[in-house]
């Protein structure tokens, strides 16, 4: 479904950029694509083709990810944050920072952990900005399940996550703290339910939290930071920059407080 450059390793590019650039700070933005398999495509801000990531690309602001039938993706956003998109799930990079950053969630799920142990001292703050709710994470295992029929469903494993309903006529509600072992569902113009057990759906996406737990780890355990040049190279090299005649609208949610009501 997704066309564009083949898959190249990226290992022996890194290794190669990292050796004179000892000295020059860290780039804010560490967010890059982990492990990528089946049918996984990229629309970068202002492009207008699609092309197949590679893992340890970097990911900026404003990139357009989308995974096939069978089509799974890493998103490590830091060395204590992975996100894995599951098959037929549609998302947009809003921005990321060392410790905090979001992602507008358009349809689709993921897991997802944050690893506050490791990151300890260290303030987390992740937002997931669907149709019909926005999700504060600061450390847990989670998963999120968004469609047009059921609205958002989130699953919390560990730790706890802030659910805050998508703003209507009537205003901004406050959010919800959903604690871990529960699920929540929210629609736009409803409250937000909260469940006494997961949902069958919930139940298969927990079924991959061993397998999230081992790659967080393994990730953690051989994290290479990019420095900024770093970072613009690898994009320079892997994806074409757009022309200023290519920049498109895309329709996905923009803004935190004012997603677009679901069809």
């Amino acid at each position: 479904m997704f066309r564009g450059a083949s898959r190249r390793p990226l290992h022996l590019f890194l290794i190669f950029l990292s050796f004179p650039l000892f000295a020059e700070p860290l780039s804010e933005n560490q967010a890059r694509f982990g492990v990528i398999t089946g049918d996984v495509g990229l629309l970068a801000q202002g492009a207008s083709e699609w092309i197949d990531p590679h893992e340890g690309l970097p990911i900026e602001p404003g990139d357009h990810i989308r995974t096939g039938v069978d089509g799974k993706v890493e998103i490590v956003s830091s060395d204590h944050a992975l996100w894995i998109l599951q098959p037929e799930t549609e998302a947009v990079v809003e921005h990321t920072e060392t410790n905090a950053g979001r992602v507008d969630l358009s349809s689709g799920s993921l897991v997802g952990k944050v690893d506050s142990e490791r990151a300890a001292g260290t303030a987390q703050l992740w937002e997931f900005n669907t149709p019909a709710a926005v999700l504060a994470v600061r450390g847990t295992e989670f998963a999120i399940d968004v469609s047009r029929r059921e609205g958002t469903r989130l699953g919390v494993f560990e730790g706890s996550v802030d659910m805050e309903p998508a703003e209507t006529a009537e205003g901004l509600q406050p959010p919800q703290k959903i604690p871990s072992g529960r699920e929540a569902t929210a629609r736009r113009g409803q409250p937000i339910q909260l469940l006494t057990r997961f949902s069958s759906r919930t139940t298969v996406l927990s079924a991959l939290c061993p397998a999230l737990r081992r790659r967080q780890k393994q990730i953690e355990d051989t994290w290479s930071p990019f420095t900024p040049t770093v970072r613009a190279e690898l994009r320079r090299r892997y994806v074409t920059p757009p022309s200023k005649h290519s920049m498109i609208r895309r329709s996905h949610p923009r803004t935190r407080r004012s997603p677009p009501p679901t069809e």
